[in-house]
């Protein structure tokens, strides 16, 4: 081999080697490549859900106890969570965020102001706009997965 092939040889072996370590299956190293993340809401029980969430106010709790615990499952731009409470039914005023929710068990009675009540149940979603007032109510076992915009929650 001469001296040129030889150095062909090693420059593109080091350039190779170079390339691959900077990789680890599918990943740049030194940075996270995005993943799908699976969300499995049934899979998480009560008792592993966190239990530092305060009681609704009790002046907003119209009949029920207040009693919830929720899961952050994703926190990015946006809070993938799951939430479940004891039957329970609330008056909510200027409600502070958008949020997105699917029912995952019991069913959610929600209505508005002057409105007609709206039924959810399992496997149902909702768009609850930043600003509703009126009432929600959470009946049987109910469980929900919530998202919020991020940045719209910590304002």
């Amino acid at each position: 081999m001469s001296g040129r092939h030889l150095f062909k040889f090693v420059f593109c072996s080091l350039i190779i080697f170079m390339s691959s370590s900077l990789y680890a299956e599918g990943e740049v190293v030194g940075k996270s490549s995005p993943l799908p993340l699976r969300l499995e809401p049934t899979a998480i029980s009560y008792a592993e859900m966190n239990t530092d969430m305060p009681p609704w106010p009790e002046e907003d709790i119209l009949s029920g106890v207040s009693e919830h615990r929720y899961k952050t499952l994703y926190s990015g731009d946006i809070d993938v969570s799951i939430y479940e409470a004891k039957p329970m039914k609330l008056r909510l005023r200027d409600f502070p965020v958008d949020e997105f929710v699917t029912v995952i068990s019991g069913r959610l009675i929600l209505t508005a102001d002057g409105g007609s009540p709206q039924h959810f149940e399992a496997g149902e979603s909702v768009m609850v706009p930043k600003g509703f007032t009126g009432t929600w109510e959470m009946q049987g076992n109910f469980r929900e997965m919530v998202v919020i915009i991020n940045k719209a929650f910590r304002e």
